[in-house]
């Protein structure tokens, strides 16, 4: 039996790390509380129901298709809170078993990008204890199936996927799989040289059957990113815009459907080109689409323009077409991020605040599309004989031998003009004329239309106008503060942002919290201390 290693979630939610403890009392309080709760039901869902595996990919040494598997919580996509933590609606325990041996010699089954699995053979069984809202959070991970030397044309099975669990019912799943079907591969796209934002793609959709059976009908599906724009609407595709939640996931959907017959290695194109327009602020979005079998029409909104249809390609280069096909772009709109500084007066004892700022001057937005989401972070230090008594909430100490160097985030997406107040408190243990404390963006990083202002300072009993230049260093300060400054306010001051204020804290440890009760509880066991935290969110939608 091969036991295949836990993913840990990271900044997709808390922690699945375990540690075990021996508990003094009689267990932890709330254990059993799905047991007093009521049922649930779950979908398992699967990201491809029908499976068509390529006999020529195998013949090119390609990878067959994937199927990404999971189950999806009740209500909406769950939002970080403010400590960039997600957490479950419910702690059940659960096992979802995924069984491919209907396909044993019609293809291979490759189970290894499940997580927390045990597999044996063809059966992979996994289990879990968190139940997540809506599918993103409760995905298990994905299947991959290759033809073999000895699968043949038309051979066809079933992965079947069932689950159990504490007050858990679990709507069952298949996989249909067929040998040598068709396999619709789309035209890839180029950015056209010189394309800026605020420009339209003529974007040259098409695909060929790269299988061994022709297609019956044809299904486009394109997404488009928060930046992209669909202005021209053909009849007889849909089109559904989501504008609520994460940046990341906002954007534009369009499913086209197209009858027919369309023949095993000929190739495909729309009669006119998409128009996929970006806005002004557009940068590093994203549109993807691909073909695929099917008469199956979207649930959009219908467009109301002229039908879209499809024409054949004579001569068409097989080089041109992939399975995954997709363009970032535009790839040259400039982006100005700057750091504003602070100048403050105090004597000795007293407590003053010091208020950096934070600013996206655009003319781009900062999608973090293919990161997910990963924060825009920077150093701040504290000026000389002065402690940090409160940083903001999205700034931590760097590393426990400088804890006079604070490392500040931001979260991603941001959009142009967005700003963030970042309020120190600092006590003045020591008058020191002009302290200064140096904020700056990290070198090497994105680019930048303006480097001059990615630094900037807080001076302390001095004059901001007078302070060094960029390249100057601040002055060092001696020994610590007693207040860690991990308390403390800082937050977006303008512009709509994604996500949570302190969107780094997910890399610096935040988001390993395991998360266990309703409050913090200090274990012993075999001589070390672990501090476990975890909020019960029982019964209710994260959001």
């Amino acid at each position: 039996m091969n036991s295949s290693a836990r993913r840990p979630r990271g900044p997709r939610g808390a922690a699945a790390l375990l540690a075990t403890a021996v508990l003094l009392t009689g267990g932890l309080a709330g254990t059993a509380q799905a047991e007093d709760e009521a049922p649930l039901t779950l979908p398992i869902t699967a990201s491809k129901t029908h499976v068509d595996v390529d006999l020529a990919d195998h013949a090119e040494g390609m990878q067959g298709p994937e199927a990404t598997i999971g189950f999806k919580g009740p209500g909406e996509e769950p939002e970080p809170d403010e400590e960039g933590v997600i957490y479950p609606v419910r702690y059940a325990d659960f096992k979802v078993t995924v069984d491919a041996s209907d396909l044993e010699g019609v293809v291979s089954v490759d189970l290894s990008g499940l997580h927390n699995c045990d597999v044996e053979d063809m059966v992979a069984v996994c289990s879990g204890w968190e139940v997540y809202a809506g599918q993103y959070y409760n995905e298990l991970g994905s299947i991959q199936f290759n033809a073999t030397s000895g699968s043949a044309s038309g051979d066809t099975g079933t992965v079947r996927i069932t689950g159990e669990g504490e007050n858990l019912t679990f709507t069952p799943q298949t996989i249909d799989v067929l040998v040598g079907g068709a396999a619709y591969k789309g035209r890839t796209l180029t950015e056209p040289k010189g394309f800026a934002a605020g420009d339209t793609l003529k974007a040259p959709l098409g695909f060929r059957n790269a299988g061994g059976q022709d297609g019956k009908g044809a299904v486009l599906k394109v997404h488009g990113s928060y930046g992209l724009l669909f202005e021209q609407r053909y009849r007889n595709c849909t089109y559904t815009e989501t504008t609520t939640g994460s940046l990341l996931h906002q954007g534009t959907d369009v499913v086209c459907v197209f009858p027919g017959t369309f023949e095993a290695g000929a190739a495909y194109e729309l009669s006119a080109p998409m128009e996929i327009g970006t806005h002004d602020y557009a940068a590093f979005d994203i549109v993807h689409y691909r073909f695929s079998p099917g008469t199956a029409s979207g649930s959009g909104k219908p467009g109301d323009g002229p039908e879209l249809t499809l024409r054949e390609v004579p001569g068409a280069d097989a080089g041109d077409y992939a399975t995954y096909t997709e363009l970032d772009f535009p790839t040259n709109t400039p982006i100005d991020l700057e750091l504003t500084g602070a100048s403050v007066k105090g004597g000795k004892g007293d407590t003053v605040t010091a208020e950096l700022g934070f600013r996206n001057n655009g003319p781009a937005w900062i999608s973090s599309l293919r990161s997910g989401g990963e924060p825009i972070r920077f150093t701040v230090g504290t000026p000389e004989g002065t402690t940090v008594t409160k940083a903001p909430a999205n700034c931590r100490q760097a590393n426990v031998e400088d804890r006079r160097e604070y490392l500040c985030s931001v979260a991603t997406p941001m959009l142009p003009d967005a700003a963030y107040d970042l309020p120190f408190e600092l006590r003045v243990d020591k008058v020191v004329a002009g302290a200064k404390g140096k904020a700056a963006l990290p070198e090497g990083g994105r680019p930048d239309s303006d480097p001059s202002n990615d630094t900037a300072w807080i001076v302390v009993n001095g004059d901001q106008d007078t302070t060094p230049g960029e390249d100057d260093e601040p002055t060092p300060g001696p020994g610590d503060g007693e207040d860690d400054g991990q308390d403390g306010d800082g937050g977006a001051k303008d512009g709509e942002q994604d996500g949570d204020t302190g969107g780094g804290l997910a890399s610096t440890g935040a988001g390993n919290a395991l998360l266990i009760g309703g409050g913090a509880l200090l274990l012993t066991a075999l001589g070390a201390g672990l501090y476990l935290i975890r909020r019960r969110a029982a019964g209710t939608t994260a959001v």
